[in-house]
């Protein structure tokens, strides 16, 4: 983070100076002129390494102006070189002159160089110094970083104080103390929920689940369930720590120990010859082989894997103890397409839509493996696209679908009437603009096409779309 520099008050420094050396009341005043002068021209270009160059010679013919190395390492850092902006503020002369801004400066700089441990330990004494929410910020950052959530709620409650109606700070909070102490968060919810309207199906789901789960007194089922919230709301960092807390305080709860292998999946770099989250998951599975999420979580680890023959053992099992869950069913058809056995695939999903024939997520999962293994696209695809549209007319899921297998099937006319209603219901859906951009491109609309693409890009949440629209950029934008 650059910080934004006074840079009327540099210039002055730096006339001030010229104005010294003219009066030749410093040695060398030539020299030290032509310095400053380049300084000051560099300033004015925007050439901070060429004025930090100028400035520290200047700073250099003279000694007692402890003004020319604070500039100097200001310029430093906005040029980009940190290192000698940690040698300029830590020179002795300057040890009794550097103000809370210097002092952030220098923080910043350790933690662009590297150190974020001596980077904290400076922003702590700016915020002792002169508290700000920006100083505040850094060091929330920091601690969230490291997993001490309470340390980085303190920060958050701080910066609360300078805007106690800021809607996501008050989501921020409430998320973090749903990690360590659930009934804390639930006020600070509440209050993101009433500021932003966008926040509240999240909060107000993450308020419910503590407060049903709480009913139960048993502090292990509240953190899993809380951790389950987190995840589905893509905070995968703070649902591991959910996880972890529950299988702390129950060692022998094997749900705990399986979201928490899942979790690790999400967060975790995988070392050489070690597969993340699988301990977690091999412990949930000795201790109870017959749970559901275990059997389902430990198919999903392996489908990653690509092993998907273990994959479906797994989620089969998972079918066996609760034969009548669609969603079962319909990961069993993934798995089952994922090993290449597509009637069997085929028929899982079939017997997921039959558990559940209102729901149009199981129609949109058997037209997806339509289109992506390319069979029967007007036997399948066409027909269960079109059914959850009838189910859902304002799913842009649903819609986007339906026009994405009309686009392959080149119907490009209603293929866009339907990709258009998608971007009426949500025009932040991503694979609409890339599909609509494909049509476009069939159309030789290129201009057009390009900001679909270049839409797609910028909104894309997963990494599949983004790469797509990357691809045609590249290919017809060369």
């Amino acid at each position: 983070m650059i910080p934004d520099f006074p840079w009327r008050t540099i210039l002055r420094v730096l006339l001030a100076v010229i104005l010294v050396a003219l009066l030749n009341l410093a040695p060398r005043p030539h020299a030290l002129r032509q310095a400053m002068d380049q300084a000051n021209q560099a300033i004015q270009q925007g050439d901070y390494a060429t004025a930090f160059k100028q400035t520290a010679l200047a700073a250099e013919q003279m000694p007692w102006r402890y003004d020319l190395p604070l500039l100097a390492a200001r310029l430093a850092y906005q040029s980009g070189h940190f290192l000698q902006t940690i040698q300029m503020l830590e020179q002795p002369l300057l040890a009794s002159h550097l103000a809370p801004a210097d002092l952030q400066v220098l923080g910043d700089a350790y933690q662009q160089s590297g150190d974020n441990l001596m980077a904290a330990a400076i922003w702590q004494r700016v915020a002792e110094l002169a508290p700000s929410p920006e100083i505040y910020q850094r060091l929330a950052e920091y601690h969230q970083a490291r997993q001490d959530y309470p340390a980085a709620i303190e920060d958050l409650r701080h910066m609360l104080q300078y805007s106690p109606a800021d809607a996501d700070l008050n989501y921020r909070i409430g998320l973090l103390y749903s990690t360590c102490d659930p009934e804390a968060a639930l006020a600070y919810l509440a209050q993101a929920a009433e500021l932003d309207p966008n926040l509240a199906t999240g909060a107000l789901e993450l308020q419910r689940k503590i407060r049903t789960a709480t009913l139960f007194d048993e502090p292990a089922y509240t953190f899993t369930s809380i951790g389950r919230v987190l995840a589905m709301l893509d905070e995968w960092e703070l649902a591991e720590e959910a996880f972890h807390n529950a299988t702390q305080l129950r060692p022998d709860y094997a749900e705990a120990w399986a979201f928490l292998g899942e979790a690790r999946q999400h967060t975790m770099t995988p070392t050489s010859g070690e597969y993340t989250g699988l301990a977690e998951l091999q412990q949930a599975w000795r201790l109870d082989p017959n749970s559901v999420a275990v059997n389902l979580l430990m198919g999903l680890y392996w489908s990653r894997q690509d092993d998907p023959a273990l994959a479906a053992s797994y989620i089969q099992n998972s079918i066996a103890i609760e034969p009548d869950n669609p969603m079962l069913h319909a990961e069993l058809g993934n798995a089952l397409a994922q090993k290449g056995d597509l009637p069997a695939a085929e028929a899982a999903y079939r017997q997921a839509i039959s558990l559940a024939p209102d729901d149009p997520l199981f129609y949109r999962l058997l037209a997806e493996f339509s289109l992506t293994n390319r069979i029967q696209l007007r036997q399948i695809a066409l027909p269960e696209a079109r059914t959850a549209v009838v189910l859902d007319p304002e799913d842009p899921r649903s819609l986007d679908l339906l026009g994405n297998v009309l686009l392959v099937l080149e119907d490009y006319q209603s293929a866009e009437r339907f990709l258009l209603k998608a971007l009426e219901v949500d025009p932040n859906y991503a694979p609409a603009h890339l599909h609509l951009g494909m049509i476009l491109i069939q159309r030789n609309e290129m201009q057009r096409a390009r900001q679909e693409f270049d839409l797609a890009k910028m909104l894309g949440s997963d990494t599949w779309t983004i790469a797509q629209a990357q691809r045609f950029i590249s290919y017809y934008y060369p």
